[in-house]
């Protein structure tokens, strides 16, 4: 399968924007290279000057490289379509902040060789008290947590963005036993095999990515979750119908949704008018980036919920919101 290289030159201030802007195109990992970091590291350690490209010491220390994969067929290249339209909105805003060129360039990737490369870098984490999101290939030594194996394969989810740690420690909090699980934007499946792993009885997993289905079921059979308890449908909640009837055909305890702001408002308005999340029912939405969360909470309270908690990490926010009828006792952080 052919693949599509893309890498985004941006200034260290405005990775967080063009983060945004990849989760909103529907791309849901990347790798950042920051020369500065590099450099560093090289002078710390000497011995490690031949196995680093030393094309890649050239950068500006005060820019990196975001690099992403999409596969070279329709999808991708709407994605790529999308990310540029995206850097164009971004070239013209009025943030403030130095994002620099945004320039992008392509490349077509025949070996999938580059998938490995990066897998040295994808370490177990601990999560929250009772998560570790680790590599499927890798062994880790009992610790008495719940252990979530993840092969992020092509859509990268693996725990590590300061996003999805947010929703994960979210997620913890929030699932009870046999709780019904809505995972809007599931990426590689992290969020929905996590809610099962905590107690959920099934999850409906959401992407716009076709390939972040296969992915999402390899993920739950790596970690022995039968087809029964986890099902991943494929398209836009926002705008098709007919995936918003088979959402709704369930009611939620909890629903999830780990993309960007300004899905999340609109979602703030349609998950009321589905009526698919129960009056007892937790709202979790992740991804958003600092400067809009007071635009969330806003649409949040104008569509009717209660906001429980919000949450920080870096330049992202998460934000737990639920029905009047029910307001577990969380602490804002």
């Amino acid at each position: 399968m052919k693949w599509i290289e893309a890498s985004i030159i941006a200034a260290k201030s405005g990775v967080e924007y063009v983060e945004a802007k990849l989760l909103a195109s529907g791309v849901d990992g990347w790798q950042i290279i920051d020369y500065e970091e590099m450099r560093s590291f090289l002078a710390e350690n000497p011995l490690q000057w031949d196995y680093i490209d030393e094309r890649l010491l050239e950068g500006d220390p005060g820019y990196v490289t975001i690099k992403f994969y999409v596969s070279d067929d329709k999808t991708g290249n709407d994605m790529i379509e999308t990310v540029n339209a995206g850097l164009g909105i971004l070239k013209n805003s009025k943030t403030g902040v130095n994002l620099g060129t945004l320039t992008i360039s392509l490349e077509q990737v025949d070996d999938e060789n580059w998938l490995d490369d990066w897998k040295k870098f994808f370490k177990p984490i601990e999560i929250g008290s009772k998560i570790v999101i680790k590599p499927a290939w890798e062994e880790y030594a009992e610790s008495g947590k719940i252990v979530v194996d993840i092969d992020p394969g092509y859509v990268f989810g693996t725990g590590q963005h300061e996003t999805t740690r947010l929703c994960i420690e979210a997620l913890e909090r929030c699932i009870k036993p046999r709780d019904m699980l809505l995972d809007l934007g599931c990426g590689s499946g992290i969020l929905s095999v996590t809610g099962i792993l905590l107690g959920a009885e099934k999850c409906i997993a959401v992407d716009i990515n076709p390939i972040a289905a296969d992915i999402t079921y390899q993920n739950a059979l790596i970690n022995g979750i039968s087809g029964e308890r986890l099902q991943v449908l494929v398209g836009d909640i926002i705008k098709n119908q007919r995936l918003q009837e088979q959402v709704r055909a369930q009611e939620y305890d909890c629903i999830a949704a780990n993309i960007v702001a300004d899905a999340i408002i609109s979602l703030s308005a349609l998950i009321p008018e589905m009526k698919c999340l129960k009056p007892e029912g937790v709202f979790i939405a992740s991804g958003i980036i600092n400067e809009r969360l007071d635009d969330v909470v806003s649409a949040l309270k104008d569509a009717g919920f209660v906001v429980t908690e919000t949450a920080t990490a870096g330049q992202w926010s998460c934000v737990t919101a639920c029905g009047t009828r029910a307001v577990p006792s969380f602490h804002t952080h």
